[in-house]
């Protein structure tokens, strides 16, 4: 009976952990906004290195793990379009990583590299550059009826 039971525990943990997927981009996806957009909760979305000109738009899933190769040869590049990561969900917050990327070329009135409206995502290892005319931008939801 313990030999079942620690099958059963080993099976659910074992189910639970191989839940998170690793999305590929280019190899599965073509782009990264698409890579996000099939990620779920805890999914890791995997940039080789090279130039994405993409102006992405964070889906409404926390957890999500946004990993390029690098900064040094990883970039994400807006081409003066907008943002080019754009955060606008409560529900993310730390648990949604951005790493190893130089975030460049973004143009918006704030924000231009990542703006980020009541979200609150991990920056590590990232390069923000010449984006115009704030690199990050932190827009916090004002509820009159929490005074």
């Amino acid at each position: 009976m313990k030999n079942l039971t620690t099958l059963i525990i080993n099976s659910l943990l074992f189910s639970t952990i191989s839940l998170a997927t690793i999305i590929n981009v280019p190899e599965d996806q073509p782009t990264i906004q698409a890579g996000l957009n099939a990620a779920n909760e805890s999914d890791t979305v995997m940039v080789a290195e090279g130039t994405y000109t993409e102006n992405i738009i964070w889906p409404a899933t926390n957890g999500i793990k946004l990993i390029g190769s690098g900064e040094e040869d990883c970039f994400i590049d807006g081409n003066q379009q907008a943002s080019v990561i754009w955060l606008e969900s409560s529900g993310i917050d730390t648990a949604s990583l951005i790493s190893g990327f130089t975030i460049q070329n973004g143009s918006a009135y704030r924000g231009g590299g990542i703006f980020c409206d009541n979200s609150s995502p991990s920056l590590v290892n990232c390069i923000l550059w010449n984006d115009s005319p704030q690199e990050i931008y932190f827009y916090e939801y004002y509820d009159p009826n929490l005074i």
